[in-house]
């Protein structure tokens, strides 16, 4: 009898006790529907990091356990990670608890829409040469369209990829500065595509919400003027010098893997 698919969904969370179980709901409705709807009996690991939060996450991720504890093809898992050090060591650590063969990402104040874990599983199961795939995001404030693309390139939350190459890829990075300027995604994105073949998924299958402070707040002026009008010059922050490098060691590391494979 074929084993059936497994998943793991990794969320990072970080003083989220009001969106948590949102995002988590989202991907047992995802589950729920590639099981239903699309024929994919796969099972699910839910696994939720704790960036040692000062609020009420602790309470709603135990609540979230007691509730998902006897769900049918769910396993939920959560761990407690301190000092808090940004999304990527959370990922990151996620991962390391995480035991399916592929990988989704989902922040803690967003959600999939049901068809986002079928569709990508369903993708990496038909073409083993691929190594991860992407959807289109729907943003909850108005976004100018010539951004979609790249945005859609940039960020983790609509990707999933096979844990083997986010392993081969050294995962997320975890620097210091990551903490300040947030393109660890766009770090992994960038990794990522020069190691694997990646595909795009022409749905939107991720809701990105709108919340006082986050990325999206932050960047909002910026994604409602047309791309080609936009003055990077008024990035609210630049890579630092410590980040480029660790992207340059990071891409010469890939080309030495490549440069070996071809037996050069």
């Amino acid at each position: 009898m074929q084993t059936p698919p497994r998943i793991s969904v990794v969320i990072p969370a970080y003083n989220c006790a009001d969106t948590l179980a949102r995002a988590v709901d989202s991907a047992v409705a995802g589950a729920d529907y590639a099981r239903t709807a699309m024929n994919l009996p796969l099972h699910t690991e839910i696994v939720v990091v704790n960036g040692a939060s000062t609020d009420d996450t602790a309470a709603a991720i135990a609540a979230l356990d007691a509730r998902l504890a006897a769900a049918p093809h769910i396993t939920f898992k959560s761990t407690f990670f301190s000092p808090n050090r940004g999304p990527g060591p959370s990922r990151n650590e996620g991962v390391r608890l995480a035991s399916a063969p592929f990988i989704a990402f989902l922040d803690a104040d967003d959600e999939y829409l049901p068809p986002h874990l079928g569709l990508c599983l369903s993708a990496l199961l038909a073409d083993r040469s691929i190594g991860y795939v992407w959807t289109r995001r729907r943003l909850d404030v108005p976004v100018h369209p010539s951004w979609g693309p790249s945005l859609d390139r940039s960020t983790v939350m609509n990707l999933c990829v096979r844990r083997i190459w986010h392993e081969i890829a050294k995962g997320f990075p975890e620097h210091a500065d990551f903490l300040k300027i947030s393109c660890e995604d766009s770090f992994y994105r960038i990794v990522l595509a020069a190691l694997a073949e990646g595909r795009a998924i022409d749905e939107e299958t991720v809701l990105v919400h709108f919340q006082p402070g986050n990325s999206l707040d932050r960047q909002k002026e910026k994604f409602a003027t047309p791309l080609h009008d936009w003055d990077g010059d008024r990035e609210i922050a630049q890579p630092t010098p410590a980040i480029m490098s660790l992207l340059e060691d990071r891409l010469a590391y890939v080309e030495r893997l490549k440069s070996e494979l071809r037996g050069n």
